[in-house]
């Protein structure tokens, strides 16, 4: 658990480096002002102007979706001490070549470091682009906006687009995540500071959404120095090349980050990485008599994250990888993996639902897990996978 610890005491620690914005007052839920305007076929724009001291947020959304997780997402920032946060001196928006504004760091950002921490300002059901007339959206999605508080308004108004059509649709566009509220990936959410972190395929940072408080974390994933700037990754980083640059294009840009700039034959390389990264994922997920998944290959695929500094999925390959080691009743290595997929989940995965459940269920008892010794006639690879990664460098 020592990893775990470390990285909660780290982050308890970065909790005194935070400026605290507002301090709410706490109401009950029934009195809050939360304002209902603007409905057509089920959907409703519902703004909450003191939420967030002030700062106000608006739905676009279901009266389902507003009942059964939203208000709840709510009450947390209205409980008596509730703060919200951004570290203090942590970056600074600043020219970035290429690029445009983005977010630099002003000092020493350790690995683990929370950065951000925000709710949305806008929210907008994605059930609306094939449920409601294009017209009627937009004129929603504007009414949304502008029923923000002006400080705020003028914060989303002021995010870049792409120039292509109505102005808050393109901001939406260009800006907003996919997020889940009462299904899965249900909602567009505008986040205007985390808008701001430009793309790279070899991030050093990654965020999470956490459904049940409304709030967006951004967090490092390896130390960051002063004049270093801050990136997320738009789409999935074990994209081969060619993949990211079809993907990539969507966003309206062409990525110069260090795995896009690599020579032709470095490229090349590094896509087969991704071909391994895959083939290997495949096996350790499969729980089939065919499956030919070993802790060698866990290790291995450990070893190729970190090659290729893909920080953003090293919980999921330690997760993997404690699954390994418990399925041929290695106890020992299983906790020590589940230990460091506990510890770089807190800060990577969306909403610590069932990964993070699954890995403290195998911290809690490993011999009662459900992966516990369930390979043991595995079948082995005919080379191991150390010797295939040796054949491909």
């Amino acid at each position: 658990m020592a990893l775990a610890l470390s990285i909660l005491a780290t982050s308890q620690a970065n909790m005194q480096d935070f400026r605290l914005f507002q301090r709410q007052t706490w109401c009950p839920a029934e009195s809050r002002p939360i304002t209902t305007h603007k409905c057509t076929d089920g959907y409703c724009v519902y703004t909450d102007a003191r939420f967030w001291g002030g700062r106000g947020i608006s739905f676009l959304t279901t009266a389902d979706a507003m009942d059964k997780t939203v208000r709840r997402g709510l009450e947390q920032h209205y409980r008596p001490g509730f703060v919200t946060k951004v570290a203090v001196d942590a970056f600074e928006e600043r020219e970035v070549a290429g690029k445009g504004v983005g977010l630099v760091a002003k000092r020493l950002l350790r690995r683990g470091e929370l950065i951000i921490a925000e709710p949305p300002s806008v929210m907008v059901h994605l059930d609306m682009r094939t449920s409601v007339s294009e017209e009627t959206r937009l004129e929603m999605q504007r009414a949304a906006v502008d029923a923000l508080p002006r400080g705020t308004r003028l914060e989303t108004l002021g995010l870049a687009g792409r120039g292509r059509g109505d102005a808050v649709e393109d901001i939406l566009d260009t800006n907003s995540f996919t997020v889940t509220l009462a299904k899965a990936w249900d909602h567009h959410a505008l986040f205007t500071q985390t808008s701001r972190l430009n793309h790279a395929c070899r991030p050093n940072c990654q965020y999470n959404f956490n459904r049940r408080t409304l709030t967006h974390s951004v967090y490092t994933m390896r130390d960051v120095y002063p004049g270093q700037e801050l990136t997320i990754s738009y789409i999935d980083p074990t994209a081969t090349y060619q993949e990211r640059r079809g993907e990539i294009q969507f966003w309206g840009f062409n990525c110069s980050c260090s795995a896009c700039e690599l020579p032709r034959q470095a490229r090349d390389e590094s896509d087969k990485t991704m071909g391994l990264i895959r083939q290997y994922t495949d096996e350790l997920k499969d729980w089939s008599n065919r499956s030919r998944a070993t802790p060698d290959m866990a290790e291995a695929l450990m070893e190729l994250y970190r090659r290729e500094s893909l920080y953003c999925r090293m919980a999921d390959g330690y997760r993997l990888a404690a699954h390994a080691y418990s399925a041929v009743r290695d106890r020992y290595n299983a906790l020590r993996m589940a230990n460091d997929a506990m510890g770089y989940g807190l800060q990577t995965w969306m909403d610590m639902g069932a990964r993070m459940m699954d890995v403290l269920l195998l911290l809690a008892d490993a011999e009662a897990h459900w992966t516990w010794n369930q390979r043991r006639d595995r079948q082995d690879w005919p080379s191991s996978p150390r010797q295939q990664m040796a054949s491909n460098v």
